[in-house]
C-alpha cells in the first residue's frame, strides 16, 4: 500500500528523529536543537587495560529534559535527545543506519495493516511479552498506548503544559481530546462565554460583552475509540480516512512508558470495547480548578529517579549544576530493531567547550568528541588520528549551520527583512571560515542524501542569495522601511535612533498577536543589549505606528558561529549603510530555546524579544515530513519553530475538514500559482499517493521556503567522530548518530 500516515506527535518518543545538531555534539532527533560550535582532539598514549566506560565530550549543554524532549514541540535540545535515545527503548519502528523505519523485531511478535471500508487505516500490533523496565516490571500494551491517551487530553494537557494534540490522526481523537472528567457538561447546545470588546482598529476598549456561541465540550467522550486494547499485549490503532498521508508504518510506532510517568500515579487504561479511556481520578481537580495529574505529570518532566527506564541504558546520575549525566548499561534490554545491545558498561556525557576539548580528548578527559567541525579545530583533529592511538569515522552531515527568525512579530516577521539579512552575510565566506573547506553552502532545508532532492536537484529553483548589500537595500526599500523615526524619508548616514530605517506598520501588522497570545508586541517593540546606549523602539505618530529595523538576536556563548557571525554581520559596515542593526545578547542553549519554544522554565520571561538565533538542524531519518509546522491555527503553535503564518496561506488555505487532496498541477492553478508552506507541506504528505507525486510537492515546499527565508542556512559541514581508540566497532552515518551507533560499540577487551 503506497499511502502512509502522518508520523506527527502520536508516534510521541519515538518519532523525534530529525535533529539539531551541534558541533562536537551528537546526531539527534527531528527538528532538535543544539549550538553550532566546534571542537578538535589531540593524541596521547593509549593504555593497555581500560575500564568499560567511555566518556562523552560534548558543546551541547545538557537541559534535564530527558523524558520527552522538548515535551512534544517541534524542537529539544540535541544532547538532552541523545540522551532519551539511549534510555527510552522498544518503540515498535525504528529508523536504520540509512535512516528507513524497520519493524523492531526485538519488541514486536506480530504485526498488521488492514485498510476499512470507509477509508482508514487500522494498524494491530502485538508486542514480545517478556519486555520489562529497568527495575524488572512487566511492559504491556498499556504501556505503549498511555503516553498517547494522556497527550491526546486537551484540558488536563493545557495544566500539563502540553499541546494535547499527540492523537489528531486517528480516529475519535476530537470527541477524545474535549473530554474533561465525569463532571463536565457534554450535552447543553450553547453556553455563555465573555469577550473583550475591541474597535475598529483591533485594539481592546476595555469593554466586555456576553455573547451565545456552541459548546466547546459538545459530542465529547471518555473513549478514544481509534485507540484499542485488544488484550494484555495487543494494541490498535486507526488512523481516520482523511489523516491517511504518504508516509507508511511508523503511525504505528508507539514506544513504552512507566504509567505513572505520563498519566500520574494510580491511573489506570481500560477497553470495554469501544475504545481505551482513563480511569476518572486522571481527571481530578484541585481547589483552584487545576488538574491535579496534569501538574503531577508536569513534575515529572525533568525527574530521572522515580520511574524506571525502557532502553539500553539507565540514568544513574544527573548533577545538574555541572550538566553531566551518568549512564548505566540496564540489564534488562532485551535489543533493539536488530536485536542489538550495549557493551559499554558506563557512558559519561560532560560538557566540553571549544578552546579546551582538544586537551580534554589528548589527556584523556574525555575518551570520544562527537560531530568535530570548524576549519583549524577539523585539521588539528584529523593530525591525531594516527590509527593506534586516536580514531575518527566521518560523513557529510545532513543538516546545516543556520540562522533562525521568529516570524510573528517584531522586523523579522516582514519576509523583505530576512530576505536582506541573508544579503548582507557573505556565506560563501562564512562557510569557508568556520568549516575550513570541509563545509558547503545550501539554501533549503534539505540534504543532499534525501532521495526526494536527488530527483529534483536538476529542476529545482533557489534563489542563492548571493552576497549584495544594495540587492538588500532594494528589497528593504520595496519593503517599507522607507522611513526614520519621526515618519520622513530615511537617510542613510544620520545618526541616534534615526540611523536605522523604520517601516510604517498597517492596523494589522500593528495589532499583531503572537503565536503564544501575546498582544502590543510590535507596537511596544524595542532593542535591547544596547551597549551603544541607543535604544530603538517602534514610535507612534498621529495615530501611526512606525518599527525600526533594529534585530534583537540571541546566541549561545562560547560559540565560534555566534562570534563569526558577530564580526561579518552584525558588526559589519555593510548592515549600517543598509539602515539595519542587530543587536546581540549572548546566554545558555536552554535559555536559547526557552525563548524560542516561549517555555517559561527554561527562561521565557512571557513576551517575546528575540527575532533571530543561531543554532543548526540535522536530520537522522529519511522520513520528511513538516505537515502542521505552518499551520495558521495557534493550536498549533507548538508545532513551529519559526512561527511563520504564509500569506498565500491566507488566500488558499489548506482545509482539514474538508481537503480537496487536489494534484500539484490542480492546486498551482487553483491558487494562481501562490501555494503556502503550509498548503504545500501538508499536501506533500496528505495529497500525494506516488513517489513522483510527492516529489513535485517536495520541490514547490522547498522553492518556497527559499523565498520567505524563515532560517538562514549558513553551512553543510563534514563531521568527524574522533576518538581513543580504545573504542572499538564505532561507525556512525548522516542519519545513524552515535547516541544510535554506541550500542554496537564496544571497549577494546569487553
Amino acid at each position: 500500500m503506497k499511502n502512509a500516515k502522518k508520523l506527527l506527535a502520536l508516534l510521541l518518543a519515538l518519532v523525534m528523529c530529525v535533529g539539531l545538531l551541534a558541533s562536537c555534539g551528537k546526531q539527534a532527533a527531528d527538528n532538535s536543537a543544539s549550538p553550532d560550535n566546534s571542537t578538535a582532539p589531540g593524541n596521547s598514549a593509549a593504555p593497555e587495560t581500560y575500564e568499560n566506560k567511555i566518556v562523552l565530550g560534548d558543546t551541547t549543554e545538557l537541559g534535564g529534559d530527558f523524558r520527552s524532549p522538548g515535551w512534544g514541540g517541534s524542537s529539544a535540545g540535541a544532547a538532552d535527545q541523545a540522551v532519551w535515545f539511549l534510555t527510552a527503548g522498544y518503540a515498535v519502528m525504528e529508523s536504520d543506519q540509512d535512516g528507513v523505519y524497520q519493524w523492531n523485531q526485538t519488541a514486536v511478535l506480530n504485526h498488521s495493516e488492514v485498510e476499512n471500508e470507509d477509508g482508514s487505516i487500522t494498524y494491530t500490533v502485538e508486542i514480545a511479552h517478556d519486555l520489562t523496565f529497568s527495575d524488572g516490571t512487566p511492559i504491556t500494551a498499556k504501556n505503549y498506548v498511555a503516553s498517547l491517551l494522556s497527550f491526546s487530553s486537551g484540558d488536563v494537557c493545557a495544566d500539563a503544559n502540553r499541546s494535547g494534540m499527540s492523537g489528531q490522526i486517528l480516529v475519535g481523537f476530537d470527541s477524545f481530546n474535549r473530554y474533561a472528567g465525569p463532571d463536565g457538561d457534554y450535552t447543553s447546545e450553547t453556553v455563555m462565554t465573555t469577550v473583550p470588546v475591541v474597535d475598529e482598529n483591533g485594539e481592546e476598549t476595555g469593554e466586555t460583552t456576553e455573547e451565545e456561541t456552541a459548546n466547546p465540550k459538545l459530542g465529547a467522550t471518555k473513549e478514544f475509540s481509534g485507540v484499542r486494547l485488544l488484550d494484555e499485549y495487543t494494541y490498535e490503532l486507526t488512523v481516520a480516512a482523511d489523516q491517511v498521508t504518504y508516509f507508511a508504518e511508523p503511525n504505528a510506532a508507539l514506544q513504552p512508558y512507566p504509567m505513572g510517568l505520563f498519566l500520574g500515579e494510580d491511573v489506570d487504561v481500560a477497553d470495554d470495547g469501544n475504545g481505551c479511556y482513563l480511569t476518572d481520578n486522571f481527571y481530578e481537580k484541585n481547589a483552584d480548578g487545576q488538574y491535579v495529574k496534569g501538574l503531577e505529570i508536569l513534575g515529572n518532566r525533568f525527574d530521572v529517579t522515580k520511574y524506571p527506564f525502557s532502553g539500553p541504558y539507565t540514568i544513574t546520575e544527573w548533577d545538574e549544576g555541572t550538566k553531566q549525566a551518568t549512564l548505566t548499561i540496564n540489564p534488562e534490554y532485551k535489543g533493539n530493531f536488530e536485536g542489538q545491545k550495549p557493551s559499554i558498561e558506563t557512558i559519561v556525557y560532560v560538557k566540553v567547550v571549544n578552546e579546551t576539548c582538544v586537551g580534554e580528548l589528548t589527556s584523556g578527559g574525555v575518551d570520544l568528541l562527537t560531530a568535530v567541525t570548524g576549519g583549524e579545530t577539523t585539521k588539528a583533529a584529523l593530525a591525531e588520528v594516527d590509527g593506534v592511538n586516536y580514531n575518527e569515522v566521518h560523513y557529510q552531515r545532513a543538516g546545516y549551520g543556520k540562522i533562525q527568525f521568529d516570524c510573528d512579530f517584531g522586523p523579522t516577521m516582514f519576509q523583505e527583512v530576512r530576505q536582506a539579512v541573508a544579503y548582507l552575510l557573505n556565506r560563501v565566506e562564512f562557510c569557508q571560515a568556520f568549516t575550513g573547506g570541509y563545509g558547503v553552502v545550501v539554501d533549503g532545508p534539505y540534504s543532499p542524501d534525501f532521495a526526494a532532492y536527488k530527483a529534483v536537484q536538476d529542476d529545482i529553483e533557489l534563489t542563492d542569495y548571493s552576497f549584495s548589500p544594495d540587492t538588500a537595500i532594494k528589497v528593504l526599500e520595496e519593503g517599507g522601511w522607507i522611513y526614520n523615526s519621526k515618519g520622513e524619508p530615511y537617510e542613510a548616514g544620520a545618526s541616534g535612533v534615526d540611523a536605522v530605517r523604520y517601516k510604517k506598520l498597517t492596523a494589522e501588522e500593528a495589532n499583531a498577536v503572537t503565536g503564544d497570545g501575546a498582544r502590543d508586541v510590535n507596537k511596544a517593540y524595542s532593542s535591547v543589549a544596547n551597549t551603544d546606549g541607543v535604544t530603538y523602539q517602534t514610535v507612534e505618530i498621529n495615530g501611526e505606528y512606525y518599527m525600526p529595523l533594529a534585530i534583537n538576536w540571541f546566541g549561545t556563548a562560547d560559540n565560534d558561529v555566534t562570534d563569526l557571525l558577530g564580526t561579518m554581520l552584525s558588526n559589519s559596515s555593510d548592515l549600517a549603510a543598509a539602515g539595519m542593526v542587530i543587536r546581540s545578547t549572548t546566554g545558555d542553549f536552554n535559555v536559547l530555546l526557552g525563548n524560542i519554544y516561549r517555555m517559561s522554565a527554561l527562561g521565557y520571561e512571557g513576551t517575546p524579544i528575540y527575532g533571530m538565533y543561531n543554532l543548526a538542524t540535522g536530520f537522522n531519518s529519511a522520513i520528511y515530513d513538516r505537515s502542521y509546522e505552518w499551520r495558521l491555527d495557534p493550536i498549533y503553535f507548538d508545532y513551529s519553530s519559526n512561527k511563520l503564518y504564509d500569506e498565500y496561506d491566507k488566500a488558499f488555505p489548506y482545509d482539514l475538514e474538508n481537503p480537496e487532496r487536489l494534484s500539484y498541477e490542480e492546486a498551482v492553478e487553483a491558487s494562481g500559482d501562490k501555494l503556502g508552506m503550509d498548503y504545500l507541506s501538508m499536501a506533500m504528505v496528505y495529497n500525494a499517493e506516488t513517489e513522483d507525486e510527492y516529489n513535485q510537492w517536495y520541490q514547490g515546499y522547498i522553492e518556497r521556503w527559499n523565498e520567505l527565508m524563515p532560517d538562514i542556512p549558513l553551512y553543510s559541514n563534514y563531521y568527524y567522530d574522533v576518538f581513543h581508540a580504545k573504542l572499538e566497532n564505532f561507525k556512525t552515518t548522516p542519519f545513524f548518530g552515535p547516541n544510535r551507533a554506541i550500542i554496537y560499540a564496544n571497549v577494546k577487551g569487553y
